[in-house]
C-alpha cells in the first residue's frame, strides 16, 4: 500500500511539474488564445468545460493550437458581461495562480474574442488579478470585431421574423451562423451589434493590441459598412475608434498596398483608432477564416505600422516597394513573398524572432 502510494504521488507530481512546463512559445513567451463567435455554441449549448475546450481546440487547429499554451474558451450562447465574464475571470485566475504569465504572455484572439479579452482585461482590477503574476505583453488581434460586425444586426432583424426579407439577406445571415436563429437564440450576437460593441470596455488599457485583417470575399460582402473579411468590416478590425466607411486601414494605402499622394488620396482610412490599438499588417485576398487557418490564398499582404518596437515586439516585416501595371505609377507596398505563406505563419515567424522582450 506504501509502495502505491508513493507512486501514486511522483506520478501527479510529474504531471504538475510538466503541466507547468511551457513548449509553445511566441518570442519566448508562453501563447494563450482566445477564440471567436462559434454557432455550434447555439445550436448546442454546453456548460462542459471538456467540451467547449474541444471546440476551441478545433477553430484553432488549422494553425495557432499546435503554438499555444492555454485556451480561454468561452460559450457563445451567453452574453460579454455575464457568464462568459464569469469564464474569463476563472481563466484568469486559475493562470495567476499557475504563475504561466508571471513573465509574460502572448494573446491571441480571433473575432469576437478580441471584444472577449478587451472586457475582461478591463475588469482584471475589480476580480483582484495580481499585475505581477500576470502580465500580458501584447495581444495580437487576427479579424478583431472588437467594433462588432453588421450581420449581428442582420441576425437579429431576420431573428424576429417581422418583415419579409429579400433572399441575400437571410442567405447571408445563414452563412455566418449556419442556421436562421431565433430571439432567444442570439448569445453574444446581441454584444457583436456595433453599436453594443462600441459600448464595452472603451477605456484606455495599457496592452498593445496588434491587428491583422483581411478583405477576402465572404457571407456579408455588400452588408457590411465599407471593405471587410465577409464577416467583420475593417472598422472592427483595423481598431477604429467609431463605426466608419473605410476601405483600408490607412488613409494613405490601399487595402492591396497602393501608396497614394495627397493629391490622389480619397479618405478610405480611419479618422482615429482606438488607444494602443496598431493595424500591423492587410490580407488581400483573405477570408475572416483564413487570417488563423492554413491556408495560401496569393495576393499582396500590406504592412501598415511596421519596423517600430511595440512593447519589446519588434515588428518588423520583410516590406518592399515596386511599381506595377495596375498601379498606374504609383508604388505599391507589399510583403516580400506574400503568398509562400499564409498570414498567421507570417505573423509567428515575424514576431518570433524578437529577441529582447523582458
Amino acid at each position: 500500500m506504501k509502495i502505491k502510494t508513493i507512486s501514486r504521488q511522483l506520478l501527479i507530481a510529474l504531471l504538475c511539474i510538466f503541466s507547468a512546463t511551457s513548449y509553445a512559445e511566441l518570442a519566448g513567451k508562453p501563447v494563450i488564445l482566445v477564440h471567436g463567435f462559434d454557432s455550434e455554441d447555439l445550436s448546442n449549448p454546453t456548460n462542459s468545460d471538456s467540451v467547449l475546450l474541444r471546440r476551441s481546440e478545433d477553430y484553432f487547429n488549422d494553425f495557432w493550437t499546435s503554438r499555444a499554451d492555454r485556451h480561454f474558451y468561452w460559450s457563445s450562447s451567453e452574453r460579454v458581461s455575464g457568464k462568459i465574464k464569469n469564464q474569463m475571470r476563472r481563466h484568469f485566475q486559475e493562470i495567476e495562480e499557475s504563475g504561466l504569465c508571471q513573465e509574460g504572455c502572448v494573446f491571441v484572439t480571433h473575432s469576437t474574442g478580441d471584444l472577449v479579452l478587451r472586457d475582461a482585461i478591463s475588469r482584471l482590477g475589480q476580480w483582484d488579478i495580481n499585475p505581477n503574476r500576470v502580465k500580458i505583453l501584447t495581444v495580437l488581434d487576427m479579424a478583431g470585431a472588437g467594433g462588432g460586425t453588421e450581420l449581428a444586426d442582420l441576425a437579429l432583424v431576420v431573428s424576429y421574423g417581422t418583415f419579409i426579407l429579400p433572399l441575400p439577406v437571410t442567405a447571408a445571415v445563414s452563412l455566418y451562423i449556419g442556421f436562421i436563429p431565433t430571439p432567444n437564440n442570439l448569445g453574444v450576437l446581441h454584444d457583436l451589434r456595433p453599436s453594443n460593441a462600441r459600448d464595452i470596455a472603451q477605456q484606455a488599457q495599457a496592452i498593445p493590441r496588434l491587428r491583422f485583417v483581411g478583405t477576402g470575399e465572404g457571407a456579408g460582402d455588400g452588408f457590411l459598412r465599407g471593405l471587410g473579411d465577409g464577416v467583420v468590416p475593417l472598422h472592427s478590425a483595423c481598431g477604429a475608434s467609431s463605426q466608419q466607411t473605410i476601405y483600408s486601414c490607412a488613409s494613405e494605402l490601399t487595402n492591396y498596398g497602393v501608396i497614394l499622394t495627397n493629391t490622389n488620396a480619397p479618405d478610405i482610412g480611419p479618422s482615429g483608432f482606438l488607444f494602443n490599438h496598431f493595424p500591423v499588417l492587410m490580407g488581400e485576398r483573405v477570408d475572416h477564416s483564413q487570417v488563423i487557418n492554413a491556408d495560401r490564398v496569393g495576393g499582396f499582404y500590406v504592412p501598415v505600422v511596421n519596423n517600430v518596437d511595440i512593447n519589446g515586439f519588434d515588428v518588423n516585416f520583410n516590406e518592399a516597394v515596386n511599381v506595377f501595371d495596375f498601379s498606374q505609377g504609383l508604388g505599391v507596398r507589399y510583403l516580400v513573398n506574400s503568398d509562400e505563406k499564409p498570414m498567421s505563419q507570417h505573423v509567428f515567424d515575424t514576431l518570433n524572432q524578437t529577441a529582447d522582450v523582458n
